[in-house]
């Protein structure tokens, strides 16, 4: 009988020890508790007179999946993704990308490039040194500019007709009405370099003042009136904008105020219209209060692209 009593007594003992320990993750050892189960385990064998059993070995989870049944498992699909068509990583034997990464981000390149035609009047690439060293310098008549101290540029005679301005910017043409100059639209916002009359600084360059006054052509981003069918003037730009919401607002060294020769229509509303501009080009800076507003102009114009 008191082996029973001692029996019954440490199983409540232990029944309380596990009700009341730390879950199994919270436990920082867990060689206590098997210590305590040996004890546990001889303590019984003393009463009973049988010798200690052996541990038991973790029990199995029910429904455990083994590792042969993980490899076998069918893989379910994601609901709105086509297995068929899902991503895989590419073979490199029959993979038929090209080698080189040069090559495989050349298309790309190609096809964002616009084309020549469609292409604002860029800077062409500065004249080799010996050209220009073999050039004729020269000291064009310069107009006086309203509002503005002109000033001095160096001007070379290239042989090929061309003109090199400073050394950096390249005119094209010789200003007739057979060959207008032909100038990019860095080389216009260059006067900004010097030319920002609200902040004191009021020096043209000459290289931009020799226009005045002479023909010019130079191909950009067309903007018309939005409430009139028929215009005779237009917004010459460097940067897409539809006139009113869409695209890069202009800027006075980016754009040219074109009055045209004769009237045109039936250019598309709020979408980008794209044309080459020849006519008159002055320098008139338009002031309010110090902020400069206009600089370029161009009259008796000509557009030869039709819209």
């Amino acid at each position: 009988m008191k082996v029973i009593w001692t029996i019954v007594a440490l199983l409540v003992l232990g029944g309380l020890i596990v009700l009341f320990q730390p879950p199994a993750q919270e436990r920082p050892d867990r060689s206590v508790d098997e210590a305590f189960e040996a004890k546990m385990r001889e303590t019984v064998a003393e009463a009973t007179g049988r010798a200690p059993a052996a541990p038991e070995g973790p029990k199995p989870v029910p429904n455990a999946p083994t590792a042969a049944a993980d490899t076998q498992r069918p893989v379910t699909p994601i609901a709105g993704i086509d297995p068929v068509s899902a991503p895989t990583s590419p073979d490199p034997a029959t993979s038929p990308l090209p080698r080189d990464p040069a090559a495989a981000a050349a298309p790309a390149a190609v096809a964002k490039a616009p084309a020549a035609k469609d292409a604002p009047s860029a800077e062409p690439a500065k004249p080799d040194p010996a050209a220009v060293a073999a050039g004729q310098r020269f000291e064009p008549e310069i107009p006086p500019i309203a509002h503005a101290e002109i000033l001095p540029s160096t001007f070379i005679k290239l042989a090929d007709g061309s003109i090199s301005a400073d050394d950096a910017w390249t005119i094209r043409g010789d200003g007739s009405a057979e060959s207008p100059y032909e100038v990019s639209w860095e080389f216009l916002a260059s006067a900004q370099d010097t030319y920002t009359p609200r902040l004191a600084e009021n020096k043209i360059p000459a290289r931009i003042a020799f226009l005045s006054g002479k023909r010019v052509r130079i191909s950009g981003y067309l903007a018309f009136p939005l409430v009139a069918t028929t215009s005779g003037e237009c917004l010459l730009m460097l940067n897409q904008w539809d006139g009113c919401c869409i695209g890069i607002p202009p800027t006075p060294y980016d754009a040219i105020e074109v009055k045209l020769s004769t009237e045109i229509k039936g250019w598309k509303k709020h979408t980008f219209n794209f044309g080459a501009i020849e006519g008159t080009f002055t320098v008139e800076p338009y002031l309010i209060e110090n902020w400069l507003v206009g600089l370029y102009m161009m009259k008796d114009a000509t557009l030869d692209r039709e819209l």
